[in-house]
């Protein structure tokens, strides 16, 4: 089973530096070539150097990195056919790619661990312009489905089997057509689970119950846990309904034995429930599988940080702020040093703290934030105040500030969104 991986921290450590200066220098030449589409030779720089990119991945072992960048040079390379039609489009999702690759390093080394499943999306967005099959959700995901089906025996049928079953894949049907239209899925989910499990009574022990077994355990988690229809999920379900097709001929289709990667797939959907039943983890038991550490939800929230903005980037909010506060600090430290100065032209430092309580605040640093607003409160008093301030009051808003202080410096640890760093520009 993978889902997560360890990363060695030591190799990635050595190479990022220069594997993101290479990403950055091959994306700017195809960003060149997009402007100069008749310079093969500014494209022919990007494919050497995603070449290198690609090499190095492999020999860290970076799995999911590795796979991507493999994607986004055989798509460099089909650009350099004459005849490409769609070249837009692809020049749009490798540079796509060029923007997720780099964030993926940084999330691998600020978690210390690899995700390789968060990049499927963007693997097969390339797969799909190559016009080849789709990664499964499940591809970096193993597990040994090989436990015989726990059910003992089978229904009785009281009528015409072939006729059962026209009726039991027509009501999937119509579940699985209104999930393809993002239509009530979540009933339409429950339509489709109750159709297999009448399947899966019928079938018992029989080779094809496990699927049914199976299936109608993940779509009623598919269900529960409002997972995400992602296009791969959506393949699978409609696989589903090739493997009732053949039950048409007869109940001999019953005892042909479904392909373990379609089982795979579907354990794994089960596996990132966040609340499975009892049937579930009965399931999970069957096949010895211990819990991910990861629900479907987290999953999508992982994979979004990817899309939000780099590490450098936060870096720089963070550095700003840091220069916010040491200004202040020295403000109050001057004026403690001469002794109960008077804070009557103090607008601008009020300004610069309440400026950066209301940073603090959007990026979600609230006890920081608080603090500062308190302190601004206090020397708000100050103001008209002809005896001056006391000298220990001035320092205990020094010493408060070198509290955020500190707290900023946490600041690149966090997942900051596009839109939050966006009010964060808005507000320096």
């Amino acid at each position: 089973m993978v889902q997560s991986e360890v990363v060695n921290l030591n190799s990635l450590s050595l190479v990022s530096d220069e594997l993101v200066i290479t990403i950055e220098q091959s994306a700017s030449q195809l960003e060149q070539f997009y402007a100069d589409r008749g310079n093969k030779e500014l494209l022919e720089a990007c494919i050497t150097g995603i070449e290198q990119i690609s090499g190095t991945l492999r020999l860290i072992q970076l799995h999911g990195a590795d796979l991507l960048a493999d994607e986004i040079l055989l798509a460099a390379r089909t650009l350099l056919n004459d005849e490409q039609t769609d070249i837009d489009e692809i020049l749009s999702v490798v540079t796509a790619s060029f923007f997720i690759l780099p964030r993926y390093l940084e999330y691998a080394q600020q978690t210390r661990k690899g995700m390789p499943v968060l990049l499927i999306p963007y693997i097969n967005e390339l797969r799909q312009h190559r016009r080849v099959a789709l990664l499964p959700d499940a591809y970096f995901f193993h597990v040994d489905v090989s436990a015989p089906h726990p059910a003992v025996g089978h229904t009785v049928i009281g009528e015409d089997f072939v006729a059962l079953v026209r009726r039991l894949r027509h009501m999937f049907q119509v579940g699985l057509l209104n999930t393809l239209q993002g239509k009530q899925t979540k009933s339409a989910l429950g339509i489709m689970a109750r159709a297999l499990e009448r399947l899966e009574s019928i079938a018992g022990d029989r080779p094809m119950g496990k699927l049914w077994w199976v299936a109608s355990t993940a779509l009623t988690a598919m269900s529960s846990s409002n997972m995400e229809l992602t296009k791969p999920r959506k393949l699978l379900l409609t696989a589903l309904d090739r493997r009732i097709k053949p039950l048409l001929k007869g109940i001999s289709a019953l005892e042909q034995s479904p392909p373990d990667e379609l089982l795979v797939s579907l354990v794994y959907l089960i596996a990132l429930s966040d609340k499975p039943d009892a049937k579930a983890e009965q399931l999970l038991s069957t096949f010895s599988l211990d819990p991910l550490g990861v629900t479907d939800a987290e999953l999508r929230s992982e994979r979004e940080s990817l899309k939000g903005p780099s590490a450098s980037t936060v870096a720089s909010v963070a550095a700003v702020l840091k220069d916010e506060l040491r200004l202040s600090k020295d403000i109050l430290e001057n004026a403690s040093e001469v002794g109960g100065t008077s804070l009557e032209d103090c607008g601008e430092l009020i300004a610069t703290m309440a400026k950066v309580a209301d940073i603090l605040a959007v990026v979600g640093l609230s006890a920081a934030s608080n603090t500062l607003k308190e302190e601004v409160v206090k020397i708000e008093a100050w103001q008209g105040d002809s005896e001056g301030v006391d000298a220990k009051a001035l320092l205990d808003v020094a010493d408060a500030l070198l509290y955020v202080e500190s707290t900023v410096s946490g600041l690149e640890m966090l997942n900051l969104s596009d839109e939050k760093l966006a009010k964060v520009n808005s507000l320096t």
